[in-house]
């Protein structure tokens, strides 16, 4: 919620936090981010991650205003690329999918007459 209401900093795009590691003693907190829309823009990741660290202040204030903590934990944004890697997966398994399709297309290899134990009903 700070992150995308509080946080007002216009060089900072349209940040979604996609997961938070705590440790044991609640001391120290990672927050992966990912930037939606500039992903390839590896210039910009570094520029935004680095925005939000140096921000790690306010974002420290925020939540001691709005939770009873004891020790409010040093906040270490990085940014998560999973997101990325798994778009990147994806398309390359459709791509695999449509070449094989292409490929079987041309042999005259239909899958669709085969039977799905492997025999032929005939």
């Amino acid at each position: 919620m700070l992150l995308q209401r509080d946080f007002k900093d216009p060089r900072v795009g349209w940040v979604t936090v996609s997961s938070v590691e705590v440790t044991r003693d609640l001391a120290y907190v990672t927050v992966f981010v990912t930037l939606l829309g500039q992903e390839d823009d590896e210039e910009k990741i570094k520029q935004t991650i680095e925005i939000l660290n140096k921000a790690q202040g306010f974002f420290r204030s925020e939540i001691g205003k709005r939770m009873r903590l004891r020790i409010v934990p040093e906040i270490k944004f990085s940014y998560d690329n999973s997101l990325v890697t798994g778009i990147t997966m994806a398309r390359k398994v459709d791509e695999a999918i449509a070449k094989d399709q292409g490929l079987r297309a041309k042999s005259g290899d239909n899958p669709a007459d085969l039977s799905t134990d492997g025999t032929d009903d005939e």
